[in-house]
């Protein structure tokens, strides 16, 4: 009977060790993998906020091609014209402000929070009607083809009728004589700006369409996962343990195997976690979301990868470093019994 006891220990140790080992990695990853804050903090550390203007060019570009009342001046002007207004208009500080509403709306999605993912466009209109927005006009017009005779004429026209604005460009002192035309221009441009542009288009939550439910099923078992260890440690504890010396060492080897394989697995294993999380992050995407984000998401895994491997680390020294005194007090108190044993005799 005790033979088969410590038989079924050690199956219970070694099921401690591979359900640890993965309890470890899988419940860290939950944790940091889908925190709106760990990519905040890997596009400070990447200096991915300044990649945000081709990203809002990409979304803005979109949905004025797909609205059928937008400004037709507006469907002129091509998504890397708007990307080099946006980075003339936002400030370094707005643009990250706009980054980090824009993440923590990606990510109060897919934690079910919101049933959208949407980003503002309101700081960027801000500008717009402003003195920066008719100088990101200008630039925009300085950096097109020179005005032809039509051209210059049908400005002309729309001068005085109040018409809108032709990509070209004109004279240095014809261009300062269609300011009143830019600005008037800018404003209507504005009204044809959406306020906020749609990343995301979810349906409802708790809905067979929606595609975070097969996402959240594999969320809910990695926050089980230390569930399983505890439970093989539970096991072993009572096919095994009968003293406290046994005890010591029926936890203290378990542990200091899984700390040590944990920890030895974050030190080398960040290329596997990084491809894991790249495949995550590809997987959730739609059509509704501009590639570009997808790519600027993913240009973070390495330090995402990182934020997730460093508790692992230190979370495996812990456990080894508490197996490997267990087992040394375990090896001690064994010593005395053996040394104290002939004295009684």
């Amino acid at each position: 009977m005790q033979t088969l006891g410590k038989i079924l220990a050690g199956i219970c140790a070694v099921l401690f060790v591979l359900t640890g080992v993965m309890a470890l990695f899988l419940f860290n990853l939950e944790q940091k993998a889908f925190s709106a804050r760990t990519y905040k903090q890997a596009f400070n550390n990447q200096q991915l906020y300044e990649q945000m203007p081709s990203v809002l060019a990409t979304a803005l570009t979109a949905s004025i091609a797909e609205n059928r009342n937008s400004d037709p001046y507006l469907k002129a002007i091509s998504q890397e014209e708007w990307e080099q207004t946006i980075a003339s208009l936002l400030p370094p500080e707005e643009l990250k402000a706009l980054t980090d509403d824009a993440l923590d709306s990606v990510f109060d999605y897919l934690n079910g929070k919101t049933d959208s993912a949407s980003i503002s466009l309101l700081p960027f209109k801000r500008h717009m009607v402003g003195d920066s927005g008719v100088r990101a006009v200008k630039l925009m017009l300085v950096a097109q083809p020179e005005c032809t005779t039509d051209q210059l004429t049908q400005m002309g026209l729309n001068l005085i009728s109040g018409g809108g604005l032709i990509l070209c460009n004109p004279s240095a002192e014809l261009l300062d004589m269609f300011t009143p035309m830019i600005e008037t221009q800018l404003q209507f441009m504005t009204i044809g700006i959406p306020d906020e542009i749609t990343l995301i288009k979810g349906t409802q939550s708790d809905t067979p369409n929606d595609p975070r439910a097969r996402l959240n099923s594999a969320r809910a078992f990695m926050k089980l996962t230390p569930i399983l260890p505890l439970l093989f440690l539970f096991g072993l504890t009572i096919f095994a343990v009968r003293s406290l010396a046994g005890w010591l060492k029926w936890w203290g080897v378990p542990f200091l195997i899984t700390g040590g394989i944990s920890f030895i697995v974050a030190l080398i294993g960040s290329p596997a976690l990084n491809l894991l999380i790249q495949r995550a992050i590809q997987n959730q995407r739609t059509n509704s979301v501009p590639p570009v984000l997808v790519s600027t998401l993913r240009e973070t895994v390495s330090v995402v990868t990182g934020q997730i491997l460093k508790p692992v680390v230190i979370e495996g020294f812990i456990l080894a470093m508490l197996g490997f005194v267990m087992v040394v007090v375990a090896i001690y108190l064994a010593k005395r019994e053996k040394a104290v044993a002939p004295t009684i005799e």
